[in-house]
């Protein structure tokens, strides 16, 4: 048994977009000041309109902003109930991670809580490998999957964020997939809970 904790960066990425960190980026460029994040971007989810943005196209790496992506592919695949085995490579994931042993399994439902509130990156290779047969495959499905939202100028090399040359994303396309995120079945109840105990 593990009990999940909501990560405070996870916990704040329900919010980020829309409050905690555009609002006053907006309100500082408005006033004049320098806004010193790379790029950023804020919308209105009821119109569309965009209110602000900086560099909203530039590719960056989104780090750990990637397992939206993933726990969207993983809440849509219908299989929440079904357990996944926890691969060596999985289990030698760096931090952050929930210490998963090799061998071991978990439920799907799990391990997407594993890492929108831990941000577990041996958690987000499990659901690719247990979805998709390989970290590579399941890039593949991610990539699919934003291009068809709209997210044009992302690329996705693994399920986790983790540093790879070439795996980008732009503050716009990360606007769009979590917009889409959010209206999901289940998403916004995974990023509104304080603590999970999990059977590991």
């Amino acid at each position: 048994m593990r009990e999940l904790r909501r990560n405070p960066w996870m916990s704040a990425l329900g919010v980020a977009l829309a409050i905690s960190v555009l609002l006053p980026a907006a309100a500082e460029a408005a006033r004049g000041r320098l806004v010193t994040a790379r790029a950023g971007i804020l919308v209105d989810r009821q119109t569309g309109e965009v209110l602000w943005q900086h560099n909203p196209d530039v590719p960056l790496p989104p780090a750990s902003t990637t397992k939206v992506v993933t726990a969207a592919l993983a809440l849509q695949s219908g299989e929440l109930d079904r357990s996944f085995a926890v691969s060596r490579k999985a289990a030698a994931e760096p931090p952050s991670n929930i210490r998963l042993r090799a061998g071991s399994s978990l439920a799907l439902d799990d391990l997407v809580y594993a890492i929108l509130l831990n941000s577990a990156n041996d958690a987000s290779v499990v659901i690719a490998e247990g979805l998709s047969g390989s970290v590579p495959a399941f890039a593949a499905r991610m990539n699919v999957h934003a291009y068809t939202l709209g997210a044009r100028n992302s690329h996705f090399l693994n399920p986790n964020g983790l540093p790879a040359e070439g795996h980008v994303s732009t503050a716009r396309d990360l606007a769009t997939i979590f917009d889409h995120a959010l209206d999901l079945p289940g998403f916004r109840d995974v990023l509104e809970t304080r603590a999970r105990t999990i059977r590991t």
